[in-house]
C-alpha cells in the first residue's frame, strides 16, 4: 500500500507563502497531516484562513538563526504530527520550500525505499574531510564549511576578541564580530571533556524520514544529553539530528536528501532560486527544492512544467487540481 506521509512546517514570516506551500501539497497528497510551528512573534498569521487539516504548535517557540530553538521546534513538530497522525514518513520543510515532483512519483519513492532516512550528512572530522568526502567549493561538502563546523561542534572556544566584518560593515552600524582561539586537538579535548559525542556529523537541516528514525530523535536516551551539549553551541540545527541519527548503527541513512538547492561558491546560504534554474531542477530528481522567492513566479513554472497544474483566471494564480 502507499505509504502515509506526514509533513512538519518551520516558518517565521511570508504567511501568504506559507499558505500557497500548504495548498499545493493538500491537492497533491489528498490533505495530508500537517504540523506547522510559526513564529507569531516575528509576523502574525490568521490561522482562520488555513485549512482544516493544519495543526499549528501553541505556544511557540522563539527562533532565529542556527539556534537550538530550530531544531527543537521541530522535534515537537514531529511529536505532534505522530500522536494524532502517525504518518509513515514525516518531511521537514520551511515555508521557502515547495514541492518539484509529482506526488506519485515521491511516494512510490518513499514506499519502495531502503532507508530510514534522506539526510545530508557527513562525519565532522579534525583537519581532514571524511572517508569517500569530494572537496567542494560550495554547500556542505566544501573544506572550509566542515573545518568551521569542526569549530562550531567539537572545538573548545578559549576566548575572542572583536574583528572588522566585511559583511556587517554594509549592513550594520555596529561592523564587528568575535575573532575566536579554540583548542582544536582532539587527543587534549578527550581528556579534558567528557561530555562530547564520540562522532559528530553536520549537514543540511532539511529532510525527511520514516517513522523508526523519527522515533530515535523523540525517545533515544542520548536525545536530552546531546540536546544539552548542542544548546551552547552555534548553528546547532546543522549537527544535532545528524549526530543523532547518524550515530545509529542500524538505521540506513541516505545522504541525498532529495532536496535541490542552489548555493553560490562560499556563499552561506542557498541562493533564490530562478525560472533559469528549473530544467535543473528536474534533472535533479529531488522532491522538494528551496529556496523560492514570496511572489510565486518560480512556483507558477514548476505548477505547469512539472506538476501538471494549469493556471487559471487573470492574475496567472495555479489551479490547485493536477490537470487530466
Amino acid at each position: 500500500m502507499p505509504v502515509k506521509i506526514g509533513f512538519a512546517l518551520l516558518s517565521h514570516n511570508e504567511p501568504e507563502q506559507l499558505l500557497r506551500l500548504i495548498r499545493r501539497l493538500n491537492g497533491m497528497f489528498g490533505d495530508p497531516p500537517v504540523v506547522c510551528h510559526h513564529d507569531f512573534g516575528k509576523s502574525s498569521l490568521d490561522e482562520a484562513r488555513f485549512p482544516g487539516n493544519v495543526r499549528f504548535l501553541r505556544p511557540h517557540l522563539v527562533t532565529s538563526w542556527g539556534h537550538i530553538n530550530v531544531p527543537l521546534a521541530a522535534l515537537k513538530a514531529f511529536r505532534v504530527l505522530k500522536e494524532y497522525a502517525q504518518p509513515d514518513w514525516f518531511v521537514l520543510l520551511s515555508g521557502s520550500d515547495y514541492p518539484v515532483r509529482p506526488a506519485a512519483a515521491i511516494v512510490d519513492d518513499l514506499s519502495h525505499s531502503d532507508y530510514d532516512a534522506y539526510l545530508d550528512h557527513r562525519e565532522i572530522l579534525y583537519r581532514a574531510l571524511p572517508p569517500g568526502q569530494t572537496a567542494q567549493d560550495f554547500g556542505f561538502g566544501r573544506p572550509g564549511w566542515v573545518g568551521r563546523a569542526y569549530d562550531r561542534y567539537y572545538a573548545l572556544p578559549l576566548f575572542w576578541w572583536p574583528r572588522l566584518s566585511k559583511t556587517l560593515l554594509l549592513s550594520c552600524a555596529f561592523p564587528f564580530q568575535k575573532k575566536y582561539v579554540f583548542l582544536r586537538n582532539p587527543s587534549i579535548l578527550r581528556w579534558i571533556r567528557y561530555e562530547s559525542p564520540a562522532r559528530i556529523y553536520g549537514g543540511d537541516f532539511w529532510f525527511q524520514a520514516n517513522q523508526r528514525a523519527i522515533d530515535r530523535l523523540l525517545n533515544d536516551p542520548s536525545v536530552p544529553r546531546l540536546v544539552h551539549y548542542y544548546s551552547r553551541r552555534r548553528n546547532v540545527d546543522e549537527s544535532l539530528f545528524h549526530t543523532i541519527l547518524c550515530n545509529q548503527p542500524d538505521l540506513r541513512i541516505c545522504k541525498d536528501h532529495k532536496r535541490y538547492e542552489d548555493w553560490p561558491r562560499n556563499g552561506k546560504h542557498p541562493k533564490w532560486l530562478e525560472a533559469s534554474d528549473v530544467p535543473k531542477i528536474i534533472a535533479s530528481g529531488a522532491h522538494f527544492a528551496r529556496k523560492f522567492r514570496p511572489d510565486g513566479i518560480v512556483q507558477d513554472l514548476i505548477d505547469e512544467t512539472v506538476l501538471g497544474i494549469k493556471r487559471k483566471g487573470l492574475w496567472g494564480k495555479s489551479d490547485l487540481r493536477r490537470s487530466a
